[in-house]
Formats: structure tokens, C-alpha cells, sequence
């Protein structure tokens, strides 16, 4: 049988696919992920990967870059208050909280970009952008030329790390899918690791090349990697969403291993799905995510992002290296490499922490852990003339990287997927990462307004006011936080339908029919 008279028969006749809960039951069974995986798979899941490795490289860079002596001489010059070479809490806004308007503004623009043109081509676009605002930054002859370009490379990023997950979940079989969007989170935290290390060893360098090698490297990245994308196949699954059913056939063919048969068996599920999610999402409109029996969804789901945020996670990681030098820290270069391989190591234990003690457990003791830190590390501020009470701060600094790593940060990915009404997940979605922007913006202009000399001059007592927000977190958790291990969205369907108080979500017993057959079966 020809691979067309297959495929042509495989369309005209779909099978009936069960759907339940929004999701098809028979996705994981009708099609055999054995020799799913094949060379093009493998480069197509590495190079879109790579797209969060531009972000993580952007995000971190940027710490010690602004705490390097001959970039604040270049761009600014002593400061007026102390006259040491540390950017002003002005400065400090503009170089770190100006870019993350961009990034909403690119990941606005995802969406349609993603819907009119696919995952590969708005990827490239963005590539393209980030390469010139790369070259301005590399070139830039004062601040606001370097905040320009900081502000243009943050768009691409946004559209790229909307887009990227998209591809992965929609390329790879089923079986992968976790895994291979997941290790978005921990390609990201490599690349702050890399780039923190990278600034180390320049920051030596007599003259401008201290900060323009990184620079310059940051620049090539998307270069490298927009070379390495553009001979990937488009998604199979979106091409699927507008009826180009023969390019979507070959682009999966391309991207499997198997036989031509398990192609179309594999390309039917796609069509079953697409025909389930438009029927699910018929008529569904953004604002019912605000309707009364939606509300307390949303706003639990939504907050995670915006509430870790505030824990004090931003002193040892945006703002790590430029806090460290106004502690005084021997080596504040070196000190945030360390601090940012102890963010990738909570984060590479999160996955095994979580699905092994729940989610509320491990919320209550991450985020305890971080309070007790915030109180320490801000009782410590009030003698820094001592030298063991500043090394002390930078060493609970390290501490709060990893836990907030393997806790908080991990949960508010997972738990607004968890928690939201399968029709309106998008929507919860869009609305989370609008609200996580947003407090970014705040939340990273407000530090350097309580932080710096020339303003509130708090110093590590930041980490106090801090301590107070991770108190009423920790009671938001208790009162609101469901724990959701094991559960199927029916089953949170059922217990939010029911009210049932959220500290007794793991020992409640849900109706049958919700359950999945293994469950049943135990």
C-alpha cells in the first residue's frame, strides 16, 4: 500500500476517539512511540530548546555586566551619592526594568504571529530582531542606546519563548512531551549559569572588552541558532489547524522514524484532536475566566508567577551581582556564578520533590525555608561592617536560589495548568504570564528605589520586606492552594464544582467517573 492510498484512507475514515475532559484518551495508545525518534526529531527539539538558552543568556548576563567597573565608568560614571562605580537606582530601572515591557510586548504579539504564520518562521523573525538589538547593545555610545537595544532584543525573546514551547509539544510523541518542555526551564538556568561564568572571566580585561566580549556573544547566539532552524520542518499540528493536511503529512514523516502507516495513524489523532479542542473551545470567550465559577481558578492559578516574585528571589538573581558589590563581597562575580548553579540545581531536583510529596507540601516547606531566609538574611543587614555577617547574606542568598528553585519557582509553571477548566486553559494561561510581566515590571523597578544609596538605602534589609510578603503568601497557600498530585482535571472539575475546602483536596474521594481506569483499578 502506498504511503498516499494510506493516508487518504486514514482521513476519509477516522476512528472514534474517545474524549473526556478535553483531553483524547486514546492519544497515547493509537499510536506506538517505537522508532518515533529520529536525527531531525532530535535537532528540532534541540534547537527550539535553544531559544529558552537566549533567554536564560539575556536574563542573567545582565547582573554582572551592570556591576562591572569600566561599563559603569562607559555608561554613567561615579555615583553622585558615594561616588563609587555602581549605577544609580535610576540607571538600575532603566538597564533591567524598560526591557520587560518589551518582553510582554513580544509575547502579545506570539499569538498571532503563532496563529497566521506557524511556530518556525515568527521564531526566525525573532532571531533576526534579537540580532539587532544585540548589535546595538555591543555598539551602543551611552545608556539610553543600550537601553534601546535591550528593549528591542526583550521583544524577540518574548515571541520566542511563546513560541518555542509550542513547537516542542506539538513535534514530539506523546511520551516526550513532558520531558522535552520541561527542560525549557533548565536549558534557561544553564545559560545564566554559562553567562554568569563567561563575565567572570572578562571581567579582568583592561577596557571596554570586559563587557563587549559577553556582549559580542550574547549577540552571536541567536545567529547560531537561527542558522541551525531554519532547514526544521513547520509543526505538523498547526499546519493540521489550517487544513494543509498533505504538508502536514510530510513534515511528520520527516520527523518520525517509523512506517508510513503509524504516520497516519498519527496524523489522524492530530486531525481527532484539533476536531476535540475546536468543539471544546467553541464559543468560549477570554472574559469567562472571571466569571463567579471560575474566579477563584484564575486568581490562584494566575497568582503563582506574580507571588514568587515577590519572596526575594530577586536579590540573588536579576540584581545579584550589583547587590553583592554594594554589600561589599569580595568576589561578587564569582559568587553569582555560584548563585546561579544553585537556582539550576533546585530546579533539576523540582520535578522528582514534586511529584513525590504534592504540591502543598512542598510549597509549605520551600516556602518556609525562604521565610526564615528573608528574616536571617535581613536581621544580619544591621551590622554589614561585619565581614562573617555579609558572607553569611551571600551564603543564605544560595540557599533561597535553590529552594525557591526546587519549590516556588517549578510550582507556579505547573500549578495554573493544573488548575484551570480545560476549555479556558489558554486564557488562564495568557492572563498568568500578563500578570507575571506586569509584577516583574514593578517588582524590578522597586528594588533599586529600596536597595540603593542613592534612595531608600536599605541594602539587605530589603530582604526583611521581603519577609513580610512571604508571611502572606504563606497563608494565601494554606487557604487557597489545592493539592492537585494524581488528580485528573475532572477531578479538579469535581472538587471545585462541590467547594470542597482546599487542605482536604488529598484525602477527598471523587465519583468514579472521574477517575482514570489505573486509578480505579488500585
Amino acid at each position: 500500500m502506498s504511503s498516499k492510498k494510506s493516508y487518504t484512507e486514514t482521513v476519509d475514515e477516522p476512528a472514534q476517539a474517545e474524549h473526556f475532559d478535553g483531553i483524547d484518551l486514546n492519544q497515547e495508545t493509537t499510536v506506538s512511540n517505537e522508532g518515533a525518534v529520529n536525527i531531525l526529531l532530535i535537532l528540532a527539539c534541540v534547537a527550539f530548546g535553544s531559544a529558552s538558552f537566549v533567554f536564560g543568556f539575556d536574563d542573567k548576563i545582565i547582573s554582572p555586566l551592570a556591576a562591572l567597573r569600566e561599563f559603569v565608568q562607559d555608561f554613567q560614571g561615579p555615583n553622585p551619592v558615594d561616588g563609587s562605580l555602581v549605577l544609580t537606582a535610576r540607571n538600575q530601572n532603566l538597564i533591567f526594568s524598560v526591557p520587560l515591557v518589551g518582553s510582554i510586548i513580544g509575547g502579545i504579539a506570539a499569538s498571532p504571529l503563532n496563529n497566521y504564520f506557524g511556530r518556525k518562521w515568527p521564531l526566525i523573525g525573532a532571531y533576526v530582531f534579537s540580532i539587532g538589538g544585540g548589535f546595538l547593545q555591543l555598539f551602543a555610545k551611552n545608556i539610553a542606546q543600550f537601553i534601546i537595544g535591550r528593549f528591542l532584543n526583550s521583544i524577540a525573546i518574548g515571541v520566542a519563548n511563546a513560541t518555542a514551547p509550542l513547537y516542542l509539544s506539538e513535534v514530539v510523541p506523546p511520551s516526550m512531551r513532558g520531558r522535552s518542555v520541561t527542560s525549557i526551564n533548565i536549558l534557561s538556568l544553564l545559560a545564566g549559569v554559562v553567562s554568569t561564568i563567561i563575565v567572570n572571566e572578562t571581567k579582568d580585561i583592561e577596557g571596554k572588552l570586559s563587557y563587549m566580549i559577553p556582549l559580542a556573544i550574547q549577540c552571536a547566539l541567536p545567529a547560531v541558532i537561527l542558522v541551525a532552524t531554519l532547514p526544521l520542518p513547520e509543526s505538523p499540528q498547526w499546519l493540521v489547524s489550517k487544513g494543509r493536511i498533505e504538508e502536514a503529512h510530510c513534515n511528520l514523516r520527516k520527523l518520525r522514524g517509523f512506517t508510513d502507516i503509524q504516520v497516519d495513524d498519527e496524523l489522524r489523532v492530530m486531525q481527532q484532536c484539533e476536531e476535540n479542542e475546536r468543539a471544546l473551545t467553541a464559543n468560549v470567550r477570554f472574559w469567562e475566566i472571571f466569571d463567579r465559577a471560575n474566579l477563584q481558578r484564575t486568581l490562584v492559578g494566575g497568582s503563582f508567577y506574580s507571588l514568587n516574585q515577590i519572596s526575594g528571589i530577586i536579590l540573588s538573581t536579576t540584581y545579584t551581582t550589583v547587590f553583592l558589590t554594594q554589600l561589599g563581597v569580595g568576589d561578587a562575580f564569582t559568587f553569582t556564578v555560584i548563585a546561579s548553579c544553585c537556582t539550576l540545581a533546585g530546579t533539576i531536583v523540582a520535578p522528582f520533590v514534586i511529584d513525590r510529596a504534592g504540591r502543598r507540601p512542598t510549597a509549605f516547606v520551600g516556602m518556609t525555608v525562604l521565610l526564615l531566609i528573608d528574616i536571617t538574611a535581613g536581621a544580619l543587614a544591621f551590622n554589614t561592617s561585619n565581614t562573617d555577617f555579609v558572607m553569611g547574606i551571600a551564603a543564605l542568598g544560595f540557599i533561597f536560589n535553590f529552594f525557591w528553585g526546587a519549590g516556588f519557582y517549578s510550582l507556579s509553571a505547573l500549578m495554573p495548568s493544573e488548575i484551570a477548566t480545560p476549555k479556558l486553559r489558554n486564557h488562564t494561561m495568557a492572563y498568568t504570564i500578563a500578570c507575571a510581566q506586569t509584577s516583574a515590571v514593578i517588582t524590578t523597578f522597586a528594588v533599586p528605589q529600596l536597595t540603593s544609596a542613592d534612595a531608600a538605602d536599605l541594602g539587605a534589609k530589603t530582604y526583611l520586606v521581603f519577609a513580610g510578603c512571604m508571611a502572606c503568601v504563606l497563608v494565601f497557600v494554606y487557604f487557597f492552594m489545592p493539592e492537585t498530585k494524581g488528580r485528573t482535571f475532572a477531578e479538579v472539575d469535581e472538587m471545585y464544582d462541590a467547594k470542597v475546602p482546599v487542605w482536604k483536596w488529598r484525602n477527598y474521594q471523587t465519583s468514579t467517573s472521574a477517575k482514570p481506569s489505573g486509578k480505579l483499578a488500585a
